[in-house]
């Protein structure tokens, strides 16, 4: 009796606990395999255009991205999530290092027909995604996204309303809170809690924004020093991030997050292209992204800021 009873409970325990957690999993792979069926079946057969015009009097809008290695046969996920959203920046640029001469795959060429610009660049990994974004069009607001995300309908409309109501800020759809030491440097990067809000901190200065989620530049936003390729290959080598909110925090650029209805990006992370994830040099190896903070902040004596 008393062992029919153990299990007895610990059946109805686990069905409390246990069961809502695999339903929830299995509801999330099912939503992830048609998210990505969906937009691969559009990259491939849709025939609209991805971009947009350039609305009179309004500066242009250009997202750009990155890749390497094996994801070059994956990001047309990300560029078609945002080729079917529901506002449509002027151009998509995608950089690639101007040594790989790898022919496109048929979906990036059915991409390019629709408004797809792909552009060479020197070898600068993931600062590849901004840097020469900014050299090609220093008049246009510039979105910059990963190349492993699928993102929402609504992406670029509620950035473009974030900046319409701070348009002299960076926006962010990840930030994070920074903790510092008595000296007023940042400290502990791979603890600091994500806030939802800017009303969760006092100061700007305290938020570090993430280019995981995508993040608007507004024109001008950034000092000259950003594309010191020299400086940042020595300070900051893998940790593109930690260099653009320095050079943010140089000129007193204010960071806002975005506007937005909850969305969980993590559950839009293309799971095919982890093996190759910037985190993982920088997290396991030593902690690089905390010398690198520390690095980039004493060189500018950015104390504070």
């Amino acid at each position: 009796m008393l062992k029919r009873f153990i299990r007895h409970k610990l059946s109805s325990y686990l069905q409390r606990t246990l069961a809502p957690a695999i339903a929830e999993s299995a509801a999330q792979r099912l939503s992830y395999t048609f998210h990505r069926e969906r937009l691969s079946e559009q990259a491939l057969s849709c025939v609209l255009s991805g971009t947009s015009p350039q609305a009179s009097g309004r500066k242009p809008i250009v997202v750009s991205l990155t890749t390497h290695g094996r994801r070059l046969y994956e990001v047309h996920l990300s560029i078609e999530s945002i080729m079917q959203g529901s506002i449509l920046p002027q151009e998509i640029v995608l950089w690639l290092d101007d040594d790989d001469s790898r022919e496109l795959p048929i979906a990036l060429q059915r991409q390019a027909q629709r408004g797809l610009k792909v552009m060479r660049t020197n070898k600068i990994g993931s600062y590849a995604k901004l840097l020469p974004t900014l050299k090609s069009f220093p008049l246009a607001h510039i979105v910059t996204i990963d190349d492993d995300v699928f993102y929402p309908r609504d992406f670029l409309e509620r950035l473009i309303e974030t900046h319409e109501s701070q348009p002299k800020s960076i926006i962010a759809n990840v930030i994070m809170q920074m903790t510092r030491d008595n000296k007023g440097n940042p400290q502990g990067i791979r603890k600091w809690p994500y806030v939802s809000s800017t009303e969760s901190s006092k100061d700007w200065h305290d938020l570090f924004f993430e280019g995981f989620g995508g993040v608007f530049y507004p024109a001008g936003c950034l000092p000259q020093e950003t594309t010191d390729e020299a400086l940042f290959k020595q300070l900051s080598p893998t940790a593109d991030d930690i260099w653009f909110n320095a050079m943010a925090r140089i000129i007193d650029t204010p960071i806002q997050i975005c506007n937005r209805s909850p969305f969980n990006f993590l559950t839009a992370v293309n799971i095919a292209c982890q093996d190759e994830a910037l985190y993982r040099i920088n997290n396991d190896n030593d902690d690089k992204n905390e010398k690198q903070l520390r690095a980039v902040w004493q060189h500018f004596r950015l104390q504070g800021k």
